[in-house]
């Protein structure tokens, strides 16, 4: 398997290539040359696995066996910046550079990063918003000389493998909810995907295009782009970004939309190149209608307010008992508005996040939450970080951590 720009002035690269980098060369994301579809036999085989199985085979079609032997691809997801700091805190090889926006996550996730003490875990809390954060990391990426000298690589959905492994999350739940994978046609499964960033959506559209029967539907809290996009052909910013109780849905400029592009444009690099630096030039983009056409014939999108996300999660503890995180009840949401409209439709809404890390949402929502031993003593421990404050030049400070963490690794080497 190889991987392509979305922006096609790129050369291809094996997975190892896309793996370890953020953007290529060009500004573009890697996606994979070709996608592979899946028969029905092959389906009704994997809809036996369990989710490790599931996330190994798919790792197994896109990933070489030369590179990665499949019985070493035993993964799993997560591009939160605690699951990234624990993933490779105490490695003596690796450091890892986090950044995030003060004020704009709750405390519980604030704290996860930066109660984490070890040498090789750099947090950096900016005085900025999450579309703010990615400008100096796609400078960073951008520098090529740079990027390679310090073997930069990215952990969020920028990066490849985390697409990848979330394409897993898709079968696993249409699986869990099919009413039976022995018809024919498979039946059709309803998976609503709280969105911001465009990363999950990205993924279901992979697992659509490789052939699993599954309708999705994009839904935003009050940062609107993907649903304007989708519905109308507008990719501009909004005057203001608003934060919302679905905190890390707060994005303005969803870059994984380059990728959803790609794919609804049946690969048009020329066409994907020009959009989106016209959207990073302008930040007001028009989609050609052709475009705007597919991809409101191929997804269905929605937009959430916060009174409905405090509604959801009464509701659903009222009914079920079942705490919803504030991402989730975007999703459930929807449920609740459109059950009625198809009450036959077997729908599936993903649930990105524990209720844990939003205690200010749940008390909103006038519910209580049990707190764990482990994330109550989070308030007590020690923490470290640095602030990168507004009006900073926050590339070049970062260039100068880097620089100095690399200079004295190579010391300590030596």
């Amino acid at each position: 398997m190889r991987y392509v720009s979305t922006r096609g002035r790129a050369g291809s690269v094996d997975f190892e290539g896309a793996l370890l980098s953020g953007y290529a060369r060009d500004g573009g994301l890697f996606m994979p040359q070709k996608i592979p579809v899946l028969d029905c036999a092959t389906l009704k085989k994997w809809s036996t696995f369990s989710y490790p199985e599931l996330v190994k085979q798919l790792c197994s079609i896109f990933i070489s066996p030369e590179l990665i032997p499949k019985e070493e691809l035993n993964g799993t997801s997560g591009d939160t910046g605690s699951s990234a700091i624990e993933s490779v805190r105490g490695e003596k090889n690796l450091d890892i550079f986090v950044l995030l926006p003060h004020g704009l996550c709750s405390q519980v996730q604030e704290l996860q990063m930066t109660t984490v003490i070890e040498d090789n875990v750099h947090v950096f809390v900016t005085e900025g918003n999450s579309d703010e954060i990615d400008e100096p990391i796609k400078e960073l990426f951008a520098d090529d000389d740079f990027s390679r000298r310090h073997n930069l690589m990215s952990l969020n959905s920028i990066n490849w493998s985390r697409i990848l492994v979330q394409i897993a999350h898709y079968f696993y739940a249409y699986f869990r909810c099919a009413p039976s994978v022995d018809a024919t046609p498979l039946p059709v499964v309803e998976i609503v995907v709280p969105t911001g960033g465009g990363g999950n959506l990205t993924a279901g559209c992979l697992a659509q295009k490789m052939g699993l029967p599954i309708d999705l539907v994009a839904v935003v809290n009050n940062n609107d782009i993907v649903h304007r996009a989708i519905q109308h052909g507008d990719l501009s910013l909004s005057r203001n970004l608003k934060p919302t109780l679905a905190s890390a849905m707060d994005i303005q400029e969803p870059y994984n939309m380059e990728r959803i592009f790609w794919l609804f444009s049946g690969s048009d690099s020329n066409l994907v190149k020009s959009l989106m630096e016209d959207f990073y030039t302008t930040k007001t983009v028009k989609l050609p209608l052709e475009l705007q056409k597919k991809l409101s014939g191929g997804l269905r999108s929605y937009s959430v307010s916060d009174e409905e996300i405090v509604r959801t999660m009464r509701c659903c503890w009222e009914e079920n008992h079942y705490l919803l995180c504030p991402h989730t009840a975007v999703a459930v949401s929807y449920h609740y508005k459109h059950s009625s409209c198809h009450p036959s439709i077997c729908r599936c809404c993903l649930a990105p996040a524990s209720p844990v890390k939003f205690e200010d949402a749940v008390l909103k929502a006038d519910l209580t939450l049990d707190i764990s031993p482990e994330i109550s003593m989070l308030k007590d421990k020690e923490t470290r970080s640095c602030t990168l404050k507004r009006g900073d030049d926050w590339a070049k400070l970062l260039r100068h951590q880097i620089e100095a963490v690399t200079k004295q690794r190579n010391l300590t080497l030596s």
